[in-house]
């Protein structure tokens, strides 16, 4: 829905959304500082913040993949390839589920391709850590 086509009860519960969303990265990210957890993860989570906080997925999205694709990718650092193999398995997950509950033939087809699209990127990624340990 356009933003200019949402009601003012939806443009508020959409803000709320977002201001709980940041809340609570905000507070992964205290508690993941006390904790010693990666710092590449810290920056994920705060650009996710920003994000809520702005509301546009596009920043977060951004460096994401930016993250992966050089320090992960090209560098072979361990945590930008373990996030994208949590959020691949993720994802695989999901599809399968809908698979499972997907009554109409055209769209189990596309659903199965995407399933062994994200099978391959996982052993993909499983591969690139092995490498790097």
């Amino acid at each position: 829905m356009a933003q200019e086509e949402m009601t003012d009860r939806e443009i508020y519960r959409a803000y709320l959304d977002n201001t709980r969303k940041s809340e609570e990265l905000q507070c992964e990210i205290m508690k993941g500082a006390r904790e010693g957890e990666d710092p590449c993860s810290l920056l994920v989570k705060a650009c996710r913040a920003i994000s809520a906080m702005t509301g546009s997925e596009v920043f977060a999205q951004q460096v994401e993949r930016s993250l992966l694709a050089v320090y992960g990718e090209s560098l072979g650092m361990k945590m930008p390839l373990e996030l994208e193999l949590k959020e691949a398995q993720e994802r695989l997950e999901k599809i399968r589920r809908a698979e499972e509950e997907c009554t109409e033939t055209e769209l189990k087809d596309a659903m199965h391709n995407a399933v062994r699209s994200h099978e391959a990127k996982i052993a993909s990624l499983k591969s690139k850590l092995e490498l790097n340990q």
